[in-house]
């Protein structure tokens, strides 16, 4: 496609072709970013297996290949006991990368110190959309400037453009889980935590009684 654009308006159609692919794949991307969802809910009901669930290692596996995300056997039953379980691990995989796990004591915590404020979670909420707002601006301003010059100069404002668009395209995968941090991230949190720690009391009865 853009070499017979190139080629049926020369070589002064080479910026505005460029950054018109550009915005052709980052568009395609949006809508399979967004597209994903479906896709691992109908993955999910393909692959899964209640026979092997009981299996630790392929239930860590399984998950991490169908989500993209490493999560303990532990949690992921904990999210398979809620009623809406694919969401649930869906929502799981995308806010794990923002927890610390400890797998001494398997229980959680927020990995950096600002999300441990509940107020300071509803601003990075909507950081992603200001960022992708603010470099669409940008790219669509170094756009029109590639457009309307010439030369390096329109070079530099076109690796501009493209530059800006690919990181607004980047900074909408975080959507996600700045959301999920802020609308259920703590109780998360608390459900995993309150689960181990069950856990490991049970298993300290057990021990004093034996």
């Amino acid at each position: 496609m853009l070499k017979d654009l190139v080629e049926a308006g020369g070589a002064g159609l080479l910026i505005p072709a460029i950054l018109f692919s550009v915005a052709v794949y980052v568009i395609r991307g949006f809508f399979g970013l967004y597209g994903r969802k479906s896709e691992h809910r109908r993955d999910f009901l393909e692959r899964w297996d209640y026979a092997r669930a009981h299996d630790d290692l392929w239930l860590e596996v399984i998950i991490r290949q169908l989500y993209g995300t490493y999560l303990p056997a532990h949690v992921i039953r904990l999210a398979l006991a809620g009623p809406h379980s694919s969401q649930a691990l869906l929502d799981l995989s995308s806010l794990w990368p923002l927890l610390r796990y400890d797998e001494n004591t398997q229980t959680v915590k927020w990995r950096h110190k600002r999300d441990r404020s509940a107020f300071m979670r509803r601003l990075g909420r909507y950081a992603p959309t200001l960022r992708y707002l603010l470099f669409c601006l940008i790219g669509s301003a170094s756009g029109i400037a590639a457009y309307k010059t010439s030369g390096a100069s329109q070079w530099i404002y076109a690796t501009l453009a493209t530059v800006m668009v690919a990181l607004a395209f980047t900074t909408l995968s975080y959507d996600d889980a700045a959301k999920i941090a802020d609308t259920s991230g703590e109780a998360w949190i608390s459900k995993i935590n309150s689960a181990s720690q069950v856990k490991h009391s049970r298993a300290a009865q057990r021990d004093q009684s034996d």
